[in-house]
């Protein structure tokens, strides 16, 4: 089932673009905040498919954003030599960060298992696809750095059925 909720559009939004350019899906935080629970959030996280077609449209779309390795404890990054290629997406890490001019970016494996339970959201003339609410917690319950705990209390305050569902090991 494919539920599209209605969010007004903002002018230029570089992931509708990336959305329009790539199949990438919003996964992270957005993901709470689309569905009314009030998490803080300074990254987009984006999940592309990983098809090499794909990968190089992505790397020359955020090449444009003129894009750096995204790096603990150095706000402004790293510089990538040479600029993004598909390659930096196909190593065996879960997840690349960047920081780009608009703000960071974080790229996650997993957008074949993410899409089926995925909604999309229009956004002006465009929809872009979201990460289920569920698969939010799942993944914040994995990674249980500080921030995701937190995050966990106040999704599990809005939605208390995520928590049962999620110690159940139920898909929805």
């Amino acid at each position: 089932m494919s539920t599209t909720a209605v969010v007004e559009p903002t002018p230029a939004d570089p992931d509708l673009q990336l959305e329009e350019l790539c199949r990438v899906l919003n996964f992270g935080s957005h993901v709470a905040r689309l569905n009314g629970v009030p998490l803080e959030t300074v990254d987009v996280d984006l999940v592309p498919a990983r098809q090499r077609e794909n990968l190089d449209r992505l790397a020359e779309a955020l090449n444009l954003l003129r894009p750096r390795w995204r790096v603990e404890g150095i706000p402004e990054g790293m510089k990538i030599d040479g600029g993004l290629e598909a390659r930096h997406f196909l190593g065996d890490s879960a997840a690349v960060g960047l920081v780009t001019r608009l703000g960071p970016k974080c790229f996650e494996d997993g957008y074949l298992a993410l899409v089926p339970r995925s909604t999309r959201v229009r956004r002006g003339d465009v929809e872009i696809r979201v990460g289920a609410l569920l698969d939010l917690v799942r993944s914040k319950e994995l990674l249980r750095r500080a921030k995701d705990v937190e995050h966990l209390a106040v999704l599990y305050e809005r939605h208390p059925e995520l928590a049962a569902s999620s110690d159940t090991g139920a898909t929805d």
